[in-house]
């Protein structure tokens, strides 16, 4: 049985003697074997985990798909009173991402929350959004169209006592479609996967007017047909109720 065993340089058995040895030892013998080797793999560091590759760094503007979204990160701000958004504490701030999302999947999609996260800002009272905003109208949105590239504002309330954030990392987080283990349905599951990853300075907006969430529609006047205007009035005459409150 010997006989057809090859032996390579330097006296180290072939695989051709490891393939017999398994071949004719009895059962007990090879599991024995077998257990040996692993325990030798394992003190080579054959047992080290490999570590996981980290989320790819983009810059501003770049897409970066998500599965069912893909989103452009373009710039991040702070600012204090944002009605009709409101703050748990009136000394606390927001911070929010302005991105364009375009929803890939089919399907609309109301895990708008589920987009983005952020890293490097300390003192956010939630992980995930408090609430976005569309914005060409601040209207509050809860949920995304296929195939319709939005520009949408993401809010985080942070703390008041918490440093103010000079710049902030803006992670996309990724979905994929597969069967769910219990439900056995077919859906976007969170896999805890980052698409990738956007670092932006943070331009401090406190200052600036707030652009409300929610704007009153303006009101059109039009005029009919063969009035003659009125004589605008002389500002001396003008009562004190019809001039500009400061």
């Amino acid at each position: 049985m010997l006989a057809a065993v090859s032996v390579t340089g330097r006296g180290s058995l072939s695989r051709r003697l490891g393939r017999g040895l398994l071949d004719t030892a009895a059962p007990r013998l090879r599991m024995i074997i077998v257990v040996l080797a692993l325990g030798i793999s394992g003190l080579f560091g054959g047992w080290e985990t490999v570590p996981a590759a980290p989320e790819p760094q983009h810059t501003a503007g770049t897409a970066i798909g998500g599965g069912p979204w893909q989103v452009e990160v373009l710039e991040a701000k702070v600012a204090g009173d944002m009605p009709p958004l409101r703050r748990q504490d009136e000394n606390n701030r927001w911070v929010y991402v302005i991105a364009n999302v375009t929803i890939t999947a089919h399907e609309s999609i109301t895990l708008t929350k589920q987009i983005l996260r952020l890293s490097g800002v300390e003192g956010l009272l939630t992980e995930e959004p408090y609430d976005m905003a569309l914005d060409r109208d601040k209207r509050v949105i809860r949920r995304l169209h296929p195939n319709m590239t939005e520009k949408v504002v993401f809010f985080w309330e942070q703390d008041g006592d918490a440093p103010l954030p000079t710049s902030l990392t803006v992670l996309v987080q990724a979905r994929t479609y597969r069967e769910d283990s219990l439900s056995h349905e077919a859906k976007w599951m969170d896999d805890d996967e980052v698409a990738g990853r956007v670092t932006l300075p943070v331009i401090d907006n406190r200052a600036a007017a707030s652009p409300s969430a929610s704007p009153r529609p303006s009101a059109s006047v039009t005029a009919k047909p063969g009035a003659s205007p009125k004589p605008s009035r002389s500002p001396r005459s003008a009562s004190p109720s019809a001039r500009a409150t400061p």
